[in-house]
């Protein structure tokens, strides 16, 4: 804990309402999913394991590579809907208490709309939801052996973005997009003593993304994508408090996470259609986990000095790699299955109730219909079970619950979309 200055940004009622109506109009995050984002944006990439920068066959894979937007053979004109269903089952085995973490079910929508404005320009609206990092336990601690405290987190994200695409030449495309994002978060922690409530709080913030797609052959295709972090400046968390042992609570005035921020991508892939009926994908990502607020971040408050303090969450770079295959079963029926692996970008001294392990292993499986100016489609992702015990050490402050603690995750997908054709 250290004494300081910090950057003091506050955001008036009008500001957070607009922000509130924004984040209300999707699901609630949903507790224990993987990580900051979904494996993948529409329904036809993640029943591939999520690769989609180099296939770019629905208007929401704009979303991961804006250079997507020229691939429309008909240059028509595109509205596509994905839907998942997310059912995870988080359990916290604590030093003296274990807990399910509650309401385990979320949902999580995208929607994209692609329009050709001439021969070689095409523009791109999307409407990405994403939840992150979540859990609600309701546990003893260890030196509040008497009381049951809530522990846990919640994370939320919707993401409208604007995206254009050019096709400089028959095989080569580029593409450019800006985003804004609105996000909230609240967290309650048990620290040693301490009991921490930060609330609910609301930022708003922007970025942008870049992408870039090459058909080498006519069976073959590689697409590359990079995607901003997302700056956020601070978020204000205007009903933060603190009690010791439970008692005597004390409101954090002007309370605020500094710096917010979320990663940045760098995302590569191909796709070869092996036969007219057999195509296969491949896709590999590095998410700059460390260097945003997942990695390291910083809770300011009055009580009444300005306190700074740390709050290693300690997320480490993130790569994944993904394999895929689509197969036509005949003119209408398509099915897909996929393989998609993330290292582990959370080390076991900074375990907490308040995030989730990320989940390594997933195997998708999705099947369409394709209509004549549409389809529609059915989903399944199955996130392997996965746990993780701390050592006996933990770096956050005052952390003697999580030292000797575990956490059990698994969690199934299923999806559900639609898309039109103009």
């Amino acid at each position: 804990m250290r004494i300081g200055c910090a950057r003091r940004h506050r955001r008036g009622p009008v500001t957070e309402g607009v922000l509130a109506i924004l984040l209300l109009t999707q699901a609630r995050s949903a507790l224990g999913t993987d990580g900051l984002e979904p494996i993948g944006v529409s329904l036809e990439s993640r029943a591939r394991g999520g690769a989609d920068v180099a296939v770019g066959d629905s208007a929401l894979s704009q979303i991961d590579n804006p250079a997507t937007l020229t691939l429309s053979e008909a240059r028509t004109c595109q509205f596509d809907v994905a839907e998942e269903f997310v059912i995870s089952r988080t359990r916290w085995i604590g030093r003296i208490d274990s807990a399910e973490s509650e309401r385990p079910v979320g949902l999580l929508s995208n929607v994209g709309l692609t329009m050709p404005l001439d021969r070689d320009l095409s523009m791109g609206l999307a409407l990405h939801w994403k939840a992150g990092l979540g859990s609600r336990f309701h546990t003893r601690n260890l030196m509040m052996p008497l009381i049951t405290r809530r522990v846990g987190s919640e994370f939320a994200v919707v993401d409208p973005q604007l995206n254009v695409a050019y096709k400089l030449t028959e095989k080569m495309s580029v593409g450019a997009g800006v985003r804004i994002e609105a996000a909230t978060a609240e967290m309650s922690a048990v620290l040693g003593p301490l009991d921490v409530d930060l609330g609910r709080g609301y930022a708003c913030g922007g970025g942008f993304q870049l992408g870039w797609h090459y058909q080498v052959r006519r069976d073959l295709a590689v697409g590359l994508a990079y995607r901003s972090p997302t700056w956020f400046g601070d978020m204000p968390m205007p009903h933060a408090g603190a009690s010791l042992y439970g008692w005597m609570p004390v409101y954090l005035k002007d309370a605020e996470v500094e710096d917010f921020r979320l990663p940045q991508r760098i995302t590569a892939g191909a796709a070869w259609d092996v036969t007219e009926r057999l195509k296969l994908v491949g896709e590999a990502r590095w998410i700059d986990a460390s260097d945003a607020t997942c990695g390291s971040t910083t809770v300011a408050a009055n009580v009444p000095t300005r306190l700074q303090i740390p709050f290693p969450l300690g997320y480490r770079d993130q790569w994944v790699f993904i394999g895929g295959a689509e197969f036509k079963l005949d003119k209408h029926w398509t099915l897909g299955m996929g393989y998609h692996f993330a290292t582990q970008p959370v080390s076991e001294q900074n375990l907490l109730p308040t995030g989730s392990v990320i989940f390594q292993h997933h195997l998708t499986a999705g099947l369409r219909y394709e209509l004549k100016n549409g389809w529609v489609g059915v989903g399944y992702t199955w996130a392997l079970p996965t746990s993780m015990r701390n050592d006996g050490r933990s770096q956050i402050p005052l952390g003697v619950d999580y030292g000797c603690s575990e956490l059990e995750q698994e969690q199934h997908g299923i999806l559900v979309g639609f898309g039109w054709r103009w």
